[in-house]
């Protein structure tokens, strides 16, 4: 083992995704430790499966024997995503790493994103580093599709800046840093409805832990014809920003900070209604008055108590 690398699981939460769960497997080989260097047994990978069918315990099994990591496998058996990672989080403990880092299914990194991951760690001596996901379109999707935040998940900060994570979806953490929250790493509130990576980094963010960005810890995420619809996307932005408010009423309950949240609410829908009538006379406009008015429904709902769900796979 190469004593200047330190000792890394890799968690991946599958679920009802084989073809991207393969396609990310098999990217894996090509990492790149730098200086030439491949990562062997220094990188092991937990995958957990929150599917009954198991199909990406099988996409597993199905791996050459040549494969060049340990390849650990948990049938999370409690639905929803929080469960998934909890349990991949626990089988990654057991394994005694240094660091613990996490990718989705259907992404798949560049070469250089664990090193780069690793290197803004050292360098910063961080808790916890995050990196952006691009979205990659179908052909001829419309610029104004293109020019979308709620695609992928980039901060967009200079390489090794202080910052509060937002996304779970590629982030390496120090393994003495995580193992304090178990069982509940990521909070079974949020199971169904996603936002339990923002309330594990605003956890964090109050126990005064450190987080920078890697700008170049690049991972990719296919974006598919059914997201591209007007449908899809009120039903992510909705489903953000009620997970958003009640992510904020968990870890900040004071009648104070409710009130804030509240007015914020309130502005928002008055700038969102202000838009949506200056873009009848206006049409560039228009998307922008739609994106804040699905915006601020979701969070009017929660306000009012109601818990969006998640429909899509995760």
């Amino acid at each position: 083992m190469n004593k200047s690398i330190p000792t890394i699981v890799l968690c991946i939460c599958t679920y009802r995704r084989p073809d991207g769960l393969r396609k990310l497997l098999e990217s894996l080989p090509e990492l790149d430790a730098g200086d030439g260097q491949r990562y062997a047994d220094q990188l092991q990978i937990v995958v957990a499966d929150n599917d009954a069918a198991r199909e990406g315990l099988a996409v597993c099994e199905s791996l050459p024997a040549t494969y060049p990591f340990k390849l650990h496998t948990v049938s999370a058996t409690e639905p929803g995503i929080s469960a998934a990672r909890n349990a991949a989080t626990s089988a990654a403990l057991a394994l005694k790493p240094d660091l613990i880092a996490f990718l989705d299914d259907d992404e798949w990194p560049e070469p250089q994103w664990l090193a780069e991951l690793i290197r803004i760690q050292t360098r910063c001596n961080a808790d916890v580093v995050g990196g952006p996901t691009r979205p990659v379109f179908p052909a001829n999707t419309p610029q104004d599709l293109l020019n979308n935040p709620y695609y992928g998940a980039d901060m967009g900060l200079p390489d090794a800046t202080g910052c509060t994570l937002q996304a779970g979806g590629n982030f390496l953490i120090r393994a003495d840093v995580i193992e304090p929250l178990a069982p509940d790493f990521f909070h079974p509130a949020f199971a169904h409805s996603g936002g339990e990576d923002l309330a594990f980094f605003l956890q964090l963010q109050q126990l005064n832990r450190s987080m920078f960005w890697a700008a170049n810890a690049i991972v990719h995420e296919p974006v598919p014809e059914a997201r591209l619809h007007d449908g899809w996307m009120r039903s992510r932005i909705v489903n953000i920003h009620n997970a958003r408010v009640r992510v904020m009423q968990l870890l900040q309950p004071e009648l104070k900070h409710s009130i804030v949240r509240c007015l914020k609410t309130v502005v928002l829908g008055i700038v969102a209604g202000a838009l949506s009538a200056v873009a009848w006379v206006s049409p560039a406009l228009t998307e922008k008055a739609r994106l804040l008015r699905w915006k601020f429904s979701g969070k009017l709902s929660a306000h009012l108590g109601r818990v969006t769900v998640r429909s899509e796979t995760y």
